[in-house]
């Protein structure tokens, strides 16, 4: 599939997920960990939330890795003294059991069939589909769910091939309220980065 290239997110990191970069993302997660608490800290005190800070580490790269991801990108600085309560996931995959069709012919059936508010856009000349909806929480659900929370998904077609496609999905709570004034701005942040994107030749 063709590559792109992307505008990071200031103080977000970008984890690969990908099986061949595993020691270097659990490198990145023990060095998170530490970061999390400064080193004037005692031990006793720092030792346990460091230890917290990368079991939550783990659980987040776990999920994504099980619903097939190949990139997480996490907030690792505070707004102001606000912690970035937002996250999302990049993932690749290849359409093999369709007869050829049209990009945007599989785009206006996932809009069709889609429970969230639709929009088609471009990205980098390519033909996408932008998702957008309000989740609700879900008490007996994994500790990611049991909040509402505002989900947003760009499925991108791949250029030179109808078949591949890279699906963005963001992911906010917001302050509490997943459709207030910093769950938008969030979002607003989001969907700037997607306009960056530009495809290059692997």
């Amino acid at each position: 599939m063709t590559a792109y290239s992307i505008v990071e997110i200031p103080g977000w990191e970008n984890l690969s997920l990908n099986a061949a970069d595993r020691a270097e993302l659990d490198r990145r997660i023990d060095e998170l960990a530490h970061g999390s608490v400064p080193d004037e800290v005692p031990r006793d005190t720092a030792t346990p939330f460091r230890q917290e800070v990368r079991k939550q580490l783990v659980r987040l790269i776990e999920q994504a890795r099980s619903a097939g991801a190949g990139l997480l990108c996490l907030p690792t600085q505070r707004m102001g003294d606000i912690a970035v309560p937002a996250s999302y996931t990049v993932s690749e995959w290849r359409d093999v059991e369709r007869d050829e069709i049209a990009p945007s012919a599989l785009l206006e059936s996932l809009a069709a069939n889609s429970d969230a508010s639709v929009s088609f856009v471009d990205i980098d000349g390519q033909p996408a589909l932008r998702e957008e909806a309000v989740e609700a929480a879900d008490p007996e659900a994994d500790p990611l769910a049991t909040h509402a929370a505002r989900r947003v998904t760009y499925t991108v077609s791949a250029p030179e091939d109808s078949r591949g496609w890279i699906v963005f999905t963001f992911i906010t709570l917001g302050d509490g309220d997943p459709e207030g004034a910093l769950a938008d701005m969030l979002v607003e942040l989001f969907d700037a980065q997607l306009t960056t994107l530009r495809w290059r030749e692997r």
